[in-house]
């Protein structure tokens, strides 16, 4: 019994060492788009899920014509569609596509990435159907590689949101810090 209670609190000391091994991270950070090599002022959202990234003009490779584009104006000369989100989106599991994304500065990446699932998406216009990738992601020098849901954010503030799935295990949330300085 004695071994057994203290095999219960050095594991219990382990837990809250490694609590204080994570990082801080405030309401709003610069976090660094690894595929894209690019940095994106991010809005960290607890209340999310996963991680949500600015995209637009999103394609299957190798074949013409939008999958979905949503955006009033034109990113790189193509035409815009009408938005389709539906559930057909399931059909393209496994396949490549590619995607436009911008920054807050107005900086424009053209992006290749695997559909690695879709996402049913409840929220104030209805349910939609998100393309989710898996992207790399880097701040204060933690990499992490994680499904990232594509969706056209052009009328929001923030062009990436950071979700649980992205934060888990290793960031602690100071609410108090509302901008983390470029690093």
């Amino acid at each position: 019994m004695i071994r057994v209670c203290l095999l219960v609190l050095s594991l219990l000391s382990f837990s809250y060492g490694d609590m204080d091994q994570r990082t801080t991270i405030g309401a709003r950070a610069f976090v660094k788009l690894i595929d894209g090599d690019m940095e994106f002022l991010a809005r960290i959202d607890s209340g999310a899920r996963i991680t949500s990234l600015h995209a637009v003009n999103i394609r299957l490779d190798g074949k013409k014509g939008l999958l979905y584009a949503s955006s009033p104006q034109k990113i790189s000369g193509m035409p815009f569609h009408d938005k389709v989100k539906n559930e057909e989106y399931k059909q393209h599991i496994g396949r490549v596509i590619l995607f436009d994304t911008m920054n807050e500065l107005g900086e424009v990446k053209h992006l290749k990435a695997r559909v690695h699932n879709v996402a049913k998406v409840r929220n104030a216009q209805g349910i939609e159907y998100r393309y989710v990738v898996r992207l790399g992601l880097k701040y204060k020098g933690v990499v992490k590689y994680k499904s990232v849901n594509l969706r056209d954010r052009s009328k929001m503030s923030y062009k990436l949101l950071i979700g649980r799935n992205w934060l888990n295990d290793d960031f602690v949330i100071k609410t108090d810090l509302l901008e983390e300085t470029k690093k």
